[in-house]
């Protein structure tokens, strides 16, 4: 029972990405509210390394959009009150191109194809075409 739960929260979630990935990107003029960053413990390397990683994100108004999370050098490039010009997916909400008078601030090229691959694959591990064994490796059919 538990198995076919699995298998049809991975369908769901792959129909979702692969629609996401389909859908057209929402535009919208946003004034920017607040930065924020935070620190947290890295996820790469050994677990007893000290590396942290530092998110960066822009708080946003006048808008479906909220916030996005952005890089170090289009953080710096806004102040607070600023408009920015913002596209992002319909679904998650994901900001995909940021731009403020005309400069790009982050564009995230591929997307689209990240996200039709990864809804394919999650539908192929719903549907169970794609199958895991007991040593870990996944095998089709």
């Amino acid at each position: 029972m538990l198995k076919l739960l699995l298998r049809c929260a991975m369908f769901l979630l792959g129909l979702t990405c692969l629609v996401e990935a389909s859908l057209p990107t929402r535009a919208e003029t946003l004034r920017v509210d607040r930065h924020t960053s935070h620190q947290e413990r890295s996820t790469t390397g050994n677990p007893g390394s000290r590396h942290w990683d530092t998110k960066y994100e822009l708080h946003l108004l006048g808008g479906v959009v909220s916030s996005c999370s952005v890089g170090l050098s289009a953080y710096k490039r806004v102040n607070d009150g600023d408009t920015i010009d913002v596209r992002a997916t319909r679904v998650f909400r994901h900001c995909v191109h940021l731009t403020h008078n005309g400069d790009v601030l982050q564009d995230s090229k591929y997307w689209r194809v990240f996200g039709f691959v990864f809804g394919l694959l999650a539908i192929g591990a719903g549907i169970g075409w794609l199958k895991s064994d007991d040593d870990g490796s996944v095998r089709i059919g």
